[in-house]
């Protein structure tokens, strides 16, 4: 399992600057508008240290971190449902993505052109979802179309809750509301997932903020903050150009940096990880000589998801695991130390792996 995420935004906001941060890649960057004219792809390791510190106590080959993917689309603009600006026919680009970050301004800077000649993030934020909004509506008219067509045979058990379910759907977008804000039954949310809807995904709202705002306290902020929480949405503030900045410098003088602006840790980190979050996901990890490895889960599963994840054959011959946590390994630095303390654990198929349990999973032949 990973981790997708699509950028969106107005053009113009520090989307693409975002992207080149993310995956430590460089874009051409314009203060103009619709400088991005294709998605970009990339993916970038998501930081974890405990990996490092598995390894000071178990040797290893090699480290392997959990991996999210981003794609960073061109900008949308009002009426780009109906063809403006660069249209909305990039949205096939993250249509599976499992999260949409989407970038706001929330700096004032003289020569950065902005769309409706104005920073205000509530509006802008807005704006973009309304246009996801219609995308949403012509995807669920023409399916609802579809299935009470076939309903009308008789045939398909399933078309009445499709039926039920995309009217749903479709009376909360002609409200002009995203769908993440309504309730939704897993067996709505089945019936719904092979739409690929852009406004049902949850949205971490990133606050691009000036240098002089580093602490996201501004106005600008505090709106979008406001709209979140109005729309069931999360936001998370950062420096894209600091960011990006960031990543440009060598290990020791970022260190050197950080300490000097009294930042703790990267945005970048803070955003990958309010992802996690977001999707309520979480990690543990495999340890051998080989290889120490990061695995992502969603909270709540059980030791035989888990394994699932390694292979799907796990599933089946699936026996037990050994389990210990990354805690007992920094405190007793030895898996025999571990076992001599009684704090090896064996579980069985429906024992709910944590975060940061570190496991050995053993299988039948």
């Amino acid at each position: 399992m990973g981790l997708s995420c699509g950028i969106v935004g107005l053009p113009n906001i520090g989307k693409t600057t975002l992207f080149c941060a993310i995956t430590g890649t460089e874009q051409e960057r314009s203060n103009y508008m619709f400088s991005t004219t294709a998605p970009f792809k990339g993916v970038v390791d998501v930081p974890d240290p405990r990996l490092a510190r598995i390894r000071e106590h178990i040797p290893s080959s090699k480290l392997v971190y959990a991996q999210m993917a981003v794609t960073d689309i061109p900008g949308l603009v009002s009426g780009s449902s109906t063809g403006e600006g660069m249209g909305v026919g990039f949205l096939s680009a993250i249509k599976e993505s499992d999260a949409l970050l989407h970038v706001v301004r929330c700096f004032e800077k003289e020569g950065i052109q902005h769309v409706s000649g104005k920073v205000d993030p509530a509006f802008d934020a807005e704006v973009v979802e309304m246009e996801l909004a219609a995308v949403d509506k012509e995807t669920v008219a023409r399916n609802l179309d579809r299935v009470q067509k076939k309903a009308k045979s008789g045939l398909d058990k399933e078309a009445q809750l499709q039926i039920a379910t995309f009217e749903k759907a479709k009376v909360q977008l002609e409200s002009g509301a995203p769908l993440r804000m309504v309730e939704w039954s897993e067996a709505e949310r089945k019936a719904l997932f092979p739409l690929f809807l852009m406004t049902i995904k949850p949205v971490l709202f990133v606050a691009n903020v000036g240098d002089d705002d580093l602490a996201g306290q501004g106005k600008h902020v505090q709106a979008l903050r406001e709209y979140a929480a109005r729309t069931k949405a999360h936001v998370l503030h950062l420096c894209c150009d600091l960011e990006a900045e960031l990543l440009r410098m060598g290990e020791e003088d970022r260190k050197v940096f950080m300490a000097d602006m009294g930042l703790v840790e990267s945005g970048l980190a803070r955003l990958i990880h309010s992802a996690f979050d977001l999707l309520g996901l979480q990690t543990y990890f495999t340890a051998g000589e080989k290889e120490i490895r990061a695995w992502v889960i969603h909270k709540g599963d059980n030791a035989v998801t888990g394994a699932g994840v390694i292979h799907t054959d796990f599933l089946k011959k699936f026996v037990r695991a050994q389990i210990y946590t990354f805690d007992d390994l920094t405190e007793l630095h030895s898996e025999a130390a571990i076992k001599s303390a009684g704090k090896m654990r064996l579980e069985g198929k429906e024992y709910v792996l944590r975060d940061g349990d570190i496991c050995n999973f053993l299988i039948a032949n």
